[in-house]
């Protein structure tokens, strides 16, 4: 996928064209925080760490999916990168992991020649969507435009100096709908540290991970699971029937024979995600349901996301 700065150019095939910043939804994401990695160590220096292929970023590529995981091969927590010059980037990281991110990366920089460097303070990251085939224009260059690695759909990333005044009034969770709507997840409650698999929260198809680069951390566990292709759990939205307090990380049932099929992710009004079987929730018509904070039996419907290629999701 492309980053983009300024000029109309071509994303997969398809024309994309410049519209005004005012015509999108541009949110500010405070639950970001951003690291900055420079040096000339810094793309093989990240290259055994994560889960895609930061020889992508150069060349022609400017923003980069990937998810840091434990030894274990499940995920720490999942990244953004994007391309800054040559050799330095940016990582995107939920704030609540920022730490995390850095004592790893420290543990691991022995003595390469990599510099570190926390820039929250100074860079703010957004999201801008609401357009598909339209890039955000940028013609006072206040602010990098990319788009995101993960799906079109999604839209785009804006990295700008902190104070810009570019969607800081917008609620931070339209975005988190957007995404659950598409069945995104992101972050530590999408994606549970240490818990998580990479491809349960569907990172191939979210371009995310590389099956031809060199080892990384976690790489055996990710590289068998998806070579044997049996994947029986997937992150997928669901929408509850009414609004309701459901606490994170609700068991979801069949209405049928209360069989645990699955639990609830991170939610947003009635909308939300979870990890479910997907055998038992596409291969026939299914009535589902969750519980709230008083054990009251709330509705859950979901469906097989337009954007997972033909053949996932049937075992």
């Amino acid at each position: 996928m492309q980053g983009y700065r300024k000029s109309s150019t071509q994303v997969e095939g398809s024309s994309i064209t410049e519209k005004p910043l005012s015509d999108f939804t541009v949110v500010k994401l405070e639950n970001k925080s951003l690291l900055k990695v420079t040096g000339r160590d810094a793309h093989p220096f990240l290259q055994g760490l994560i889960t895609n292929d930061v020889t992508c970023l150069e060349h022609d590529c400017t923003a980069l999916y990937a998810q840091l995981l434990n030894i274990k091969g499940r995920a720490l927590c999942d990244l953004i990168l994007y391309k800054i010059n040559e050799d330095d980037l940016l990582i995107e990281v939920d704030y609540t992991q920022k730490t995390l991110l850095q004592s790893v990366l420290k543990k691991y920089k022995i003595r390469k020649k990599v510099k570190i460097e926390d820039v929250s303070d100074s860079i703010s990251a957004y999201a801008a969507f609401g357009c598909v085939q339209e890039c955000p224009t940028n013609e006072t260059d206040l602010y990098t435009v990319y788009r995101d690695p993960r799906l079109q759909e999604l839209g785009w990333r804006l990295t700008a100096p902190s104070g810009s005044d570019l969607g800081s009034g917008s609620d931070i969770e339209l975005y988190n709908q957007h995404r659950y709507r598409l069945g995104v997840g992101e972050g530590p409650v999408d994606h549970i540290p240490e818990k998580a698999l990479p491809l349960e929260c569907n990172l191939v198809l979210l371009n995310g991970v590389s099956f031809e680069k060199g080892c990384y951390i976690g790489q055996e566990l990710t590289s068998r699971s998806h070579h044997t292709g049996v994947i029986r759990k997937r992150v997928m939205p669901i929408e509850l029937e009414q609004q309701a307090d459901i606490p994170q990380y609700r068991d979801v049932k069949l209405t049928t024979t209360d069989k645990t099929i699955g639990v609830t992710r991170g939610l947003s009004q009635r909308h939300g995600l979870a990890l479910l079987r997907v055998n038992d929730v596409l291969k026939q018509p299914s009535e589902l349901y969750t519980t709230d904070s008083d054990g009251n039996k709330v509705g859950v419907k979901t469906h097989r996301p337009k954007w997972w290629p033909d053949g996932v999701g049937v075992l």
